[in-house]
């Protein structure tokens, strides 16, 4: 078993929500959705997340990294499934039938799901317990990857945990792909997500003030950008954006070849983008929904538009655009970073 040794304590603190922020995200309505009790603060970014970090934060931290790890970071509803997708089809020699038989969250586990729900794996051994295929996936998904038997295999994982948060071995180790979008559109996309639980959304102003305060799960979204965006130059970091993705997936896809040193046909590399076309996306059953077969239905299609500058038509008013404009205004007085295609309009 790849139990990770624990060797050094993981330096990132817990602390407790403050009343004040625990009263902004209570105001912003999301309290339906999340469990507000069970929220921290981690580390000195103060990056909120669940407290599974706390209980498992050492182990994160010395989990064992090959050298051929491939890992996909990035902060939710920035085009994670996407980019999963075309990184294993390039690393597995374009094996489409492979990538139909075994679903993605097999193929590419999420680093931290089972952390965050691992408490259902019971539950749902129990009621999968006539079908052995579903107890066997069951397990695999539910299951710390620290727990799991040691392979010699390239391993794939994803991550919506920032940089600093993960394996201490992780950046000098293994590939890592990052993917930015635009926070305006991400705020979309992730209010609409929100909607699968079958509830009435909250109110979206109140909401957007989650990202603004860095109180949105996984944020402050900038410091978790930042924190790739200042390894871009090295040769095991490729930092993308999904802005990019949309415009050209092409080009994407090419970068993505050479940054994991592959070479393909012209026809290969067609059909890699036909098969990512997002109505062919949404049709294929081994990437849409998700982990979310095993957590409340949805009532919607995990893949949602795929679309750029969607904030333009939905939800953002012209003055709370002008604001979230002001907001990125100010968090560029911080960095050379800045998001492409007009993120200001």
């Amino acid at each position: 078993m790849d139990k990770c040794t624990l060797k050094r304590k993981n330096p990132n603190t817990i602390q407790k929500l403050s009343k004040e922020s625990i009263k902004i995200i209570q105001e912003s309505g999301i309290a339906d959705y999340i469990e507000i009790d069970k929220l921290v603060h981690i580390g000195p970014k103060k990056y909120v997340n669940g407290n599974f970090y706390e209980k498992y934060k050492d182990e994160i931290y010395n989990f064992t990294i090959n050298e051929n790890d491939v890992w996909i970071i990035t902060t939710g509803r920035s085009g994670t499934t996407v980019t999963q997708e075309m990184v294993w089809q390039i690393c597995n020699d374009m094996d489409f039938e492979g990538g139909f038989k075994t679903p993605l969250i097999e193929r590419f586990p999420y680093f931290e799901y089972a952390l965050m729900f691992g408490h259902r794996k019971e539950l749902l051994l129990k009621k999968s317990s006539n079908d052995p295929k579903e107890c066997a996936s069951i397990e695999t998904i539910f299951t710390p990857e620290w727990e799991k038997p040691k392979v010699s295999n390239q391993r794939f994982y994803k991550s919506h945990l920032p940089i600093s948060l993960l394996p201490m071995e992780l950046t000098q180790k293994a590939k890592i792909v990052y993917m930015a979008r635009n926070p305006k559109d991400m705020a979309i996309s992730f209010y609409h997500f929100l909607k699968q639980y079958g509830k009435e959304p909250p109110n979206f102003e109140n909401y957007w003030n989650l990202w603004e305060t860095g109180l949105m799960i996984g944020h402050p979204y900038l410091e978790h950008v930042l924190e790739a965006w200042n390894l871009r130059n090295q040769d095991n970091v490729l930092f993308l954006f999904y802005e990019d993705f949309v415009k050209d997936n092409r080009a994407v896809i090419l970068k993505l070849c050479k940054f994991f040193g592959k070479n393909y046909t012209v026809k290969q590399i067609d059909k890699l983008v036909d098969h990512i076309k997002i109505e062919n996306f949404k049709q294929n059953t081994s990437v849409n929904r998700d982990y979310f077969d095993y957590t409340p239905p949805l009532v919607e299609n995990f893949i949602r538009q795929g679309k750029v500058g969607s904030y333009k038509e939905e939800l953002f008013t012209k003055e709370l655009n002008e604001k979230a404009n002001n907001w990125i205004k100010e968090l560029y007085k911080k960095t050379d970073f800045r998001f492409p295609h007009a993120a200001m309009k």
